[in-house]
């Protein structure tokens, strides 16, 4: 292994590991800007409460003054926070009152390290108001740190927020901006912007500057814990590329500390396996790039990309070795990790995982489906599909989707999504004293989000099923709410051996007799019965899990004749806890269930069993080996838990190969064929290799098959992940051509890739309120080509086209990459034809007509 560095001409600095220097340099634009620095605060002293400002330009305000400090606090390079409730003698710093005064815009930079207790713990890092909390300007590190400013306390926080969480023990630049001319405030964290939001809000607003702290919380929050090395306050606001300088400075003062993290980050990687033509390597947020010394895999320019050649099925596995580097804040270090190239799998293999999940947004609309496959057939390891856009919106209902679950009816061969019909921001709140979640657990909706397909590339229209009524859409139980729908099939469901879905969803019950529901509830579990999730199939079972308290989110798997359930309790301090029965028929009133384990995932929310919840619980392919997510709340997301024997219970699954995109949050997981896994990632499409197909030409008085037969069945897309190119069908608009009428008519298509469902909405006026009139579906990230139509009254002559072209659907087609394409005649079978009709190829038929068997994913 070995250190370097990304500068230019530094300094030697020992960082205390056998055979390794470190190398640190400072560009030479590093220093921090002056202009405008009215505060500095640079905690290099061994002693005192008194911190001077070393600012000396026009406007620079007084020293600040540790509250509660002693000598042992200060290193000589930072001061530690100690930390402690609000009634504690816990040392702080008070700031010069009315330091941004009237000020419009301004800029705060820290340098700081926080305790690992800081990740789950409200507080404040800084703070600019006053000892009330109506208004203030602030940063925290809690879950994934943010800065905010508000006139009216809580509820009117305009956040700017980073995606990702801290890590402890770390330091860190991070940085506040506000910037009155352009109306944003934003936040850097080692000079990178990572979160921005638009606020009219400035640090004038703030009139009370009257108790501006470090450390200090104006809500009863717990005071800071961690070091603080540096605080600057600027009437300014920054540029990036000051932001940038700000911190390549600070950074000098811990170079042995940011090069032990960088040399943290290499040590932690596992030796890698490759088992797909392409794999997107383990990037810790960004900080690790990679490089071969092993021919036959070769790494992409975004540093991170591994191709590679694979062994053919039963052929021995490549080995190799690659380099990892890790860049923290300009200072690198590298390890050479050891390389296994797996030979490629059989078409029927399992392989690979596809999540569903939703993710939340409280300054934006963001409830709806987004689907994830793993990096092969890695569990631990995720890429977003649709370049982490959603996949599907619902315009039914509240228009909010939470709690999604993927499920599959093995008779029909038919994959469903189901989810929870609620949007919490901006959705229907309730009036009155009952208002939020008081409202969304008395009287909101009872219905689920259904959607359904054959390929998981392609979703039907979403319909909506009433878990409150029967088959014939009576109400049959007054519940307050159907939240987190789960369901895992049963074979032999009903006496005459069909399979059925059991379906269980949390709920308020209310008594027959209260259609108003002022009775107190609680939440529980009920579980209901359908084959298809329609209302027509749908009978309505009862209480599944009954605790006489609180309890959601109930997950399941099942192993050798044993059934696990796995419930969110919020009522006696259970958290998530997991229980088994061996009963065949498990959903049925008076089974025995026994408990295995509590708390499940409170570690991941430093101990607070309340604080996570989701769980979500899958099998591995390769070996005895089970995982289970937690979703740890409110906005960090999934983190796992991992076992080998169900019986014993979860434990953390910690370390650097855990890669997830950030907020990811509540949905379920199942297991692929390779062939799937194939299909979903040859429909992740980036863009057209072409956007224009050329001419298609037909006679005058075409009938609509000659018009469609003439247009190319597929185009050629770009891959998301770098994962070359592929052709997908193409749906064909064709209502603007009017064959009797000769001359040129430009067509357009949607590529049927995974980003063509409708996952965007809007209504009357442009309005994306929940109760918007008129909402019309459509697709924000679909891809579209075009081809001009020729309607010639005699012989019709077109441009040749190469029969290799991308885009023509033919055989030839060179393209690094391409999927190899359909036959004309299974094309024909598959094209549905007419002039405002659809010309659509379904992507599973292509793989029919192409000889595929019929794929289907083992219960579990």
């Amino acid at each position: 292994m070995r250190f370097s560095t990304a500068k230019v001409a530094g300094v030697l600095v020992s960082v205390g590991m056998v055979a390794s220097t470190l190398l640190v340099t400072a560009p030479a634009n590093a220093a921090a800007p002056a202009d405008g620095l009215i505060g500095e605060y640079l905690f290099t002293q061994t002693a005192g409460n008194a911190v001077a400002n070393t600012a000396t330009g026009a406007g620079a305000v007084a020293g600040a003054t540790v509250v509660n400090g002693t000598d042992a606090q200060w290193t000589g390079n930072s001061l530690v926070f100690t930390g402690g409730e609000k009634n504690s003698t816990a040392n702080w710093v008070e700031l010069p009152d009315g330091i941004l005064a009237g000020k419009t815009s301004a800029t705060i930079t820290t340098e700081a390290k926080i305790d690992p207790s800081m990740k789950t713990a409200n507080h404040f890092l800084w703070n600019i108001g006053s000892d009330t909390n109506a208004a203030y300007w602030f940063a925290t590190a809690k879950d994934t740190t943010r800065t905010a400013i508000t006139t009216s306390s809580g509820g009117g926080e305009v956040n700017a927020r980073s995606s990702s969480a801290l890590d402890a023990n770390r330091w860190y630049s991070l940085t506040s901006v506000i910037d009155g001319a352009s109306g944003t405030i934003t936040y850097y964290v080692d000079g990178t912007r990572v979160g921005q939001a638009d606020t009219t809000l400035t640090p004038a607003s703030i009139t009370d500057q009257s108790l501006n702290t470090i450390g200090r919380s104006p809500w009863p929050d717990p005071f800071y814990k961690g070091e603080v090395a540096a605080f600057r306050v600027y009437d300014r606001a920054l540029t990036a590329d000051e932001v940038d300088a700000v911190s390549d400075e600070d950074a000098l003062a811990h170079a042995d500390s940011i090069g032990a993290a960088a040399q943290a980050l290499v040590d932690g990687i596992e030796p890698v396996t490759i088992d797909d033509s392409s794999l997107v390597l383990p990037a810790s947020g960004g900080a690790v790039g990679w490089a071969s010394k092993t021919p036959g895999i070769a790494i992409a320019a975004d540093g991170v990309t591994a191709t590679a050649v694979q062994p053919a099925p039963g052929e021995p596995a490549l080995t190799g070795t690659l380099t990892a580097t890790a860049t923290v804040r300009g200072i690198t270090a590298s390890k050479d990790i050891a390389v296994t190239v797996t030979p490629m799998a059989g078409q029927t293999d399992d392989y690979g995982y596809l999540m569903v999940h939703f993710i939340e947004d409280s300054a934006g609309y963001a409830e709806k489906i987004y689907l994830d496959v793993s990096r092969g057939d890695n569990p631990e390891q995720w890429d977003p599909l649709n370049g982490g856009e959603p996949i599907l919106a619902s315009d039914l209902g509240t228009t909010g989707i939470r709690d999604p679950y993927l499920t599959y009816n093995p008779e029909t061969q038919t994959y469903y999504i189901i989810a929870t019909d609620l949007r919490v921001f901006g959705g229907d709140s309730g009036s009155g004293n009952c208002t939020t979640w008081c409202y969304w657990t008395k009287n909101a909706s009872t219905k689920l989000n259904i959607w359904e397909s054959k390929d998981l590339v392609t979703w039907g229209d979403q319909r909506q099923i009433d878990m409150a009524a029967d088959a014939q859409g009576n109400t049959v139980a007054q519940l307050g709410m159907a939240w987190a729908p789960e369901a895992t099939w049963v074979d032999d469901y009903y006496p005459d051996g069909r399979g059925a879905f059991v379906v269980y969803w949390a709920s308020n019950v209310f008594p027959n007799n209260d259609p108003e529901h002022n009775t107190a509830s609680y939440n529980r579990v009920l579980w209901g019965a359908t084959t298809d999730f329609t209302q027509g199939s749908y009978s309505y079972g009862g209480d599944f899990v009954n605790s006489g308290g609180n309890a959601i989110d109930t997950t399941m798997i099942q192993n050798d004749g044993t059934t696990y359930r796995i419930t969110k309790d919020n009522s006696f301090g259970n958290g998530i806890y997991m229980e088994s029965t061996q009963a065949a028929r498990w959903w049925e009133p008076g089974t025995t269930w026994t408990t295995k384990q509590t708390k499940i995932g409170a570690v991941w929310a430093g101990g607070n069993a309340g604080g996570v919840e989701g769980p979500a619980v899958f099998k591995s392919h390769s070996d005895d080996t089970w995982y289970l997510y937690v979703d740890v709340i409110p906005s960090t997301g999934y983190r796992p838990m991992v076992t080998n024997d169900l019986d014993a219970g979860w434990t953390q699954l910690t370390g650097p190969g855990f890669e997830m995109a950030p907020n990811t949050k509540h949905g379920g997981i199942i297991s692929l064929t390779k062939a799937q896994y194939d299909t979903v990632r040859a429909a992740d499409a980036t863009s057209a290799v072409s956007a224009e197909l050329g001419t298609a030409g037909v006679t005058k008085g075409a009938t609509a098959d000659a018009v469609a037969a003439a247009l190319p069945k597929t185009a050629a897309v770009n891959l998301a992940y770098g994962r070359g190119t592929a052709e997908l069908p193409v749906e064909w608009d064709l209502s603007g051509i009017d064959t009797a009428v000769a001359g040129d008519y430009l067509v357009t298509g949607t590529v049927r890739s995974i980003g063509a469902n409708l996952n965007d909405w809007v209504g009357a006026g442009g309005s994306t309120a929940w109760n918007a009139a008129d909402k019309q579906l459509s697709s924000s990230t679909s891809i579209t080509v075009t081809v001009t139509v020729r309607v010639a009254a005699g012989e019709v002559v077109v441009p040749p086209v190469d029969p290799g072209q991308p885009g023509t659907g033919e055989p030839g087609t060179d393209a690094p990459g391409a999927s190899a394409p359909a036959s004309s005649a299974a094309v024909d079978k598959l094209a549905a034809t007419g002039f405002g009709a659809s010309g659509i190829v379904v992507l599973a038929g292509l793989l029919l007509a192409a000889g595929a068997s019929v794929l289907r994913r083992r219960s579990a």
